[in-house]
């Protein structure tokens, strides 16, 4: 399962909702307050996002908290296309499968 960090501030009730969610669902997440850590602060700012709950999930990042986002991103993972190089979400846990690009058609085989 992919790293979940999540960008928080103390006085944000969707920062609540969202930590209570990803502890009902048993995923690990590392919390960074925005609010009393600059650190988390820049990290955030770097990501280009601006609001909290911000989701960095593996190399996929989630601003607000959505749910099905946040399950979508933990289902796949990001790998670029050989041939074009640019960023594909691919399904977790299916073995090798084969991909076709939608930027650019190329065909290839991956492991899940």
């Amino acid at each position: 399962m992919e790293k979940v960090i999540v960008y928080t501030s103390s006085t944000c009730p969707h920062c609540k909702t969202a930590k209570k969610f990803l502890e009902q669902k048993k995923y690990e997440f590392i919390e960074k307050n925005v609010q009393t850590d600059p650190g988390a602060s820049a990290e955030l700012q770097a990501l280009g996002a601006q609001g909290v709950p911000t989701f960095k999930i593996g190399e996929q990042v989630i601003v607000g908290f959505s749910p099905s986002a946040i399950e979508k991103a933990l289902a796949s993972k990001v790998m670029s296309c050989p041939s074009c190089q640019k960023k594909l979400a691919v399904p977790r846990g299916k073995g090798k499968i084969k991909i076709t690009c939608p930027h650019c058609s190329h065909k290839f085989e991956t492991e899940s």
